[in-house]
């Protein structure tokens, strides 16, 4: 059987006319454009607008912190100004301090010398005199001088003195003196004894005379800065 072909349908549709001209639309779309750019232009200025509050209260956060900072500053100028004589005055305490500690960075304890002698005095002999001497203060820069303070046994093999006692008395015998010598050179305190003279009298007592020179232990070490050698 053949079959048909139908024929489409006609649909009946009205006219349709464009009464509007190109030009008219161009100026709708210039108008759509106008107000885009209106719409991009008033968020913008939003934008600045916000940026530009966030920028001035963080300028006035700066300027009131400045504000805090400088007051705090002419408080402490303040202070500082009201205690620059005491500042001065402790300046003026640590200077006389230094000086009374060199002045005093010597100070020997003659009573532990005289002490000294005494204790190695034999109980048959007697002192007469003892001088004591002391060596003037290195200056400070200056070579160290090599020779000693006080003429001991040996020239050549020379200690250091820092002062000398001269001695003079008599004695039982001359086993006495040698034993002054001997008690003299083992104590801390001196260096060198040194018997120059000894003469025997009609009455059997020895006269003698020397010196013995005297070890830095002597000094008293009240004045020396603190964690140095005393």
């Amino acid at each position: 059987m053949a079959m048909r072909r139908r024929a489409p349908a006609i649909v009946p549709t009205m006219p349709s006319v464009n009464l509007l001209s190109q030009s008219e639309f161009d100026r709708m779309a210039a108008r759509r454009l106008r107000r885009r750019f209106i719409a991009a232009g008033l968020v913008l200025v939003v934008g600045l607008g916000a940026y530009g509050a966030v920028l001035r209260m963080r300028v006035g956060e700066a300027h009131k912190l400045a504000a805090v900072e400088q007051a705090e500053t002419s408080r402490l100028t303040a202070q500082t100004q009201v205690l620059a004589p005491v500042r001065a005055f402790v300046n003026g305490v640590a200077v006389q301090q230094r000086t009374v500690d060199e002045a005093m960075a010597n100070e020997v304890f003659f009573s532990d010398v005289l002490t000294g002698i005494q204790d190695a005095t034999p109980p048959g002999a007697r002192l007469v005199t003892v001088d004591v001497t002391l060596a003037p203060p290195p200056v400070p820069g200056a070579a160290a001088d090599a020779t000693s303070a006080c003429p001991g046994p040996d020239p050549f093999n020379t200690r250091v003195a820092v002062g000398c006692v001269q001695l003079a008395g008599t004695a039982g015998s001359r086993a006495e003196v040698g034993d002054m010598v001997v008690a003299l050179g083992r104590s801390r305190l001196f260096v060198e004894p040194f018997i120059s003279t000894t003469t025997t009298g009609d009455s059997d007592q020895v006269a003698f005379s020397g010196s013995v020179g005297l070890s830095e232990k002597v000094y008293s070490g009240r004045y020396a800065d603190e964690g140095g050698d005393s």
